[in-house]
């Protein structure tokens, strides 16, 4: 059965062709189009190899990837990583990861070091909320977390922030809404992973990790050009 629909008068055309239009227009407001950062520096070349009383050295242990996964990675959010080994005068050791992503949406965005840990074999012994001696350029307080973690006879000491345009992210669910509320204004916030960790005899051993990853954090973000801080901790 076919129905004739009577003819749109003039003045319904001219109501339903304004309201598509509105509804285009904000199809294309409601699309983030620009990103925080535009001329990034690399960090590559502008994280030292040396300063302070660290510097780089080899070595033989495996540091855990800033990826869920251990292959290819379709959703890698990454644009810029750096993972080294420092170590002092004192015989310290620590491991730096940086991860950097330019453009962090809810599908693709800077990955959590607990997952990443317990995805390549590691389980999670303790997390909590870090505040470390650093302040950023707009005066907030750097907070992350610290983690400990083993695989194995391995125990980790880890302290790490994740950097979401201007927020430190303490959750999954607050970064997801730090991203919708980002998108909504038209924006893409980038993000990055701070993350240095240590690797001690046994449990006893990781309270005295933590002042030696505050007091290597601090030198690396005193030693870096102020671009490179700025993305660090913005």
């Amino acid at each position: 059965m076919k129905f004739n629909l009577p003819p749109l008068s003039l003045k319904t055309s001219a109501i339903v062709a304004v309201v598509m239009g509105v509804a285009a227009l904000g199809a294309v407001a409601a699309k983030p189009t620009l990103t925080s950062i535009q001329n990034p520096p690399d960090l590559e070349s502008t994280v030292p190899a040396a300063f302070g009383d660290w510097k780089v050295v080899p070595t033989a242990q495996a540091q855990v990837s800033t990826s869920t996964a251990d292959g290819p990675n379709t959703d890698q959010p990454y644009d810029q990583t750096v993972m080294r080994t420092y170590a002092n005068s004192r015989g310290e050791v620590v491991m730096l990861a940086l991860a950097w992503g330019h453009k962090q949406q809810q599908e693709v965005k800077v990955h959590r070091p607990d997952l990443c840990y317990v995805a390549q074999g590691y389980q999670v012994n303790s997390l909590t909320p870090a505040v470390f001696p650093l302040t950023s350029p707009s005066g907030v307080p750097v907070s992350g977390k610290h983690m400990v973690a083993s695989a194995g006879g391995r125990v980790e000491a880890v302290s790490y922030w994740i950097r979401i345009g201007t927020m430190y992210s303490e959750n999954a669910w607050e970064t997801r809404w730090r991203i919708m509320q980002d998108g909504f204004r038209g924006h893409i916030p980038d993000g990055i992973l701070v993350r240095v960790s240590q690797v001690v005899p046994g449990p006893r051993e990781v309270p005295g990790a933590w002042p030696v990853l505050d007091r290597f954090l601090v030198d690396l973000s005193a030693s870096v050009p102020r671009p490179t801080r700025d993305m660090l901790l913005r």
